[in-house]
């Protein structure tokens, strides 16, 4: 309740009461309210009085951050979400949380207040994309479970966000209420062992630098990005080791950029066989006798893969690459990545340990190598024989 007090001069001290302060004081807030004019009647004096220690009292709820951080709208957060999370996110995710901030969510969320989010909301979005959101070039509605859940982790991250920063009470994106479609679960696509040899057959008729760049992936299950990022200082030919220090990636309308690996785990020391040594070196003499070509035209970046010059290789080029080697050959079509999936499995049905896969993967999960173990022909023919060896033995 407000503290009113008649002064001499016929004005009047209004005190009211801001809460407390971090030790439990009271604060206040003082002003003087001088009347419209003199000797008006007990009524009308009341009457200003108190709709100006309402507007008194309006204004100091509106300088209360806890008042402010009440009336903050989504579209009012987002940047500051975006501004935290560019140090985070690495450049190509930033860009895609960025999109859909502003393509999918300001639409349905931009003028609610933090605080008015409740998880049923979260939960209409998803359905939203469930069922009605068009696919690109699709008639029919609803996007995939695997891209719902993609959009829904963006608009879940930015209300964790306000939650931490204390913008809402309540982290409804936390909410384990929340119904996702169902993923099935789909098996990557490998090479089997005879389609290995068939590639490895293959590539003696290419050129240096297409051998270089599939053995590697083959042997190293080394992401794209990774392998387009190595240098020659990454790679120890005397103990037969490759280093992975970064990656490249390439912004939309942009040139290729260095960052870091995708994550601590991805910088890692990963040990290769012999026959890729060799191929290695036969590449440094054929880059080596190309650089002495070019002379100055050259930028002395280090890279093992370049363009003409010297500069990084635009990390969509081995994509492009491997598919021309394929249909040169006619060999099965599998996307370059599909390389990574079939060192791994060759690993495994080869008796690898999943810890020691899982490591020359670069993944910080165990669990993830998991979508790589598929079991090849010949190692399931193993096991069957596991069964009559133990039969034998038996009898």
């Amino acid at each position: 309740m407000a503290s009113i007090t008649p002064k001499p001069n016929g004005t009047y001290l209004i005190r009211i009461s801001c809460g407390l302060d971090g030790s439990g004081k009271q604060i206040t807030k003082s002003r003087t309210f001088k009347p419209s004019k003199p000797n008006l009647s007990y009524q009308r004096l009341n009457k200003e009085i108190e709709n100006f220690v309402a507007a008194f009292e309006e204004e100091a709820r509106s300088d209360n951050p806890a008042v402010r951080f009440d009336k903050i709208t989504f579209a009012e957060f987002c940047p500051k979400y975006l501004e935290l999370k560019k140090t985070v996110l690495s450049p190509n995710s930033y860009a895609f949380y960025e999109t859909i901030i502003n393509t999918e969510l300001m639409p349905k969320f931009g003028r609610m207040k933090l605080r008015e989010i409740k998880t049923y909301h979260i939960q209409e979005f998803i359905q939203y994309l469930t069922t009605e959101k068009k696919c690109r070039n699709s008639e029919s509605g609803g996007i995939s479970p695997s891209t719902v859940r993609r959009y829904a982790t963006v608009l879940r991250s930015i209300l964790s966000l306000a939650y931490q920063l204390e913008y809402t009470d309540v982290d409804a994106g936390a909410s384990r209420r929340i119904i996702f479609p169902k993923i099935d679960t789909c098996e990557v696509e490998v090479y089997d062992e005879e389609e290995v040899r068939q590639i490895l057959v293959a590539l003696d008729s290419e050129p240096i630098n297409i051998r270089a760049l599939v053995e590697l992936a083959i042997f190293t299950g080394m992401r794209r990005g990774e392998i387009v990022g190595l240098k020659w200082s990454d790679i120890d030919f005397e103990n037969q080791s490759v280093s992975v220090k970064r990656s490249i990636y390439k912004p939309k309308d942009g040139k290729a950029l260095e960052k870091e690996p995708k994550s601590k785990s991805s910088i890692r020391t990963i040990y290769i066989p012999e026959h890729l040594i060799k191929t290695l070196l036969d590449y440094k003499l054929h880059q080596d006798r190309h650089i002495s070509f070019m002379g100055d035209a050259w930028h002395k970046l280090d890279y093992v893969f370049t363009e003409e010059d010297g500069m990084v290789m635009n990390p969509h080029t081995p994509t492009r690459q491997f598919s021309n080697f394929l249909k040169r050959h006619d060999i099965r079509h599998l996307k370059f990545h599909g390389l990574r999936h079939t060192s791994a499995t060759m690993l495994l049905a080869n008796g690898c340990d999943i810890k020691t896969v899982s490591s020359r993967l670069g993944h910080a999960d165990i669990e993830t190598t998991g979508i790589y173990v598929h079991a090849l022909p010949s190692s399931d023919k193993a096991a069957a024989k596991t069964f009559d060896t133990f039969i034998s033995n038996a009898t």
